[in-house]
């Protein structure tokens, strides 16, 4: 079979990423603005409103990143195709154990790399000049998921080449990485507490991110940097309780 060209490839990545970033945002939408909005009004955080052309503003953004990101996945792939890149296929080369290890490793690893950046992104110089434009959404939608400043998703997109300098994973797992990063990012900005309180206080689960986590960080700004997971905030000093408190009397 013959390869696809150079910009057939790059216009196959772009297809993905796009597609990869519509139907997660859109499908959280639809499921939580429009089929079940009514039922899910209780669970509504803060009960904030939306700006006038937030969604346009959200949008704008978010496909100026999936450019960024589709670029960016470019890069890996010839990297990758080089050698530079540690991607392999051939599953029984490293068998099932180290593919579920891989991806777990994949996770935590951009959990610590966002929580650093999005520390660094909130220095005053370039929060004015780059993040704040992600936090013009006081009260997001699933749309504002890739609302980054270029050089926000610039900054953001860095991490899968770095990663894979140092860990051979498989394409497989990659592809699980990328569908799990756009749907927690989609599922943090939909301004609905979707995940059960009772979490929160579980030894178990209490250290997964609930939406309210994200989005006290939008609308007050104190803290809360992490992605997936609350550890960082909570080793760092950084976590906003207000955010437990609130959930405590309206969802607890």
């Amino acid at each position: 079979m013959q390869s696809p060209s150079l910009p057939q490839l790059a216009l196959t990545i772009l297809t993905i990423d796009f597609l990869r970033y519509a139907l997660a945002a859109g499908t959280v939408w639809l499921l939580v603005e429009v089929m079940f909005g009514r039922r899910l009004a209780g669970r509504r955080i803060l009960d904030g409103v939306r700006q006038p052309g937030q969604i346009k503003r959200e949008l704008t953004y978010s496909l100026s990143t999936v450019l960024i990101f589709a670029t960016n996945g470019l890069l890996v792939w010839l990297l990758a195709s080089v050698g530079t890149l540690k991607i392999y296929s051939d599953l029984a080369s490293r068998g099932w154990a180290w593919w579920w290890l891989s991806l777990v490793l994949m996770i935590v690893a951009h959990d610590a790399y966002f929580y650093w950046t999005h520390r660094w992104l909130h220095q005053r110089r370039w929060f004015r000049t780059v993040h704040g434009r992600h936090h013009a959404s006081l009260h997001p939608t699933p749309w504002a998921a890739y609302a980054f400043h270029p050089v926000e998703a610039l900054v953001q997109a860095a991490f899968m080449p770095l990663f894979l300098l140092a860990v051979p994973i498989h394409s497989g797992a990659i592809l699980v990485f990328l569908i799990h990063m756009i749907v927690r990012n989609a599922v943090g900005h939909c301004a609905h507490e979707l995940m059960p309180w009772g979490w929160t206080r579980s030894r178990w689960a209490g250290w997964i991110t609930p939406v309210s986590h994200h989005h006290f960080h939008h609308a007050r700004n104190r803290g809360n940097f992490g992605l997936y997971f609350t550890w960082w905030d909570r080793w760092c000093g950084t976590e906003d309780a207000e955010y437990l408190h609130y959930g405590n009397a309206r969802f607890g």
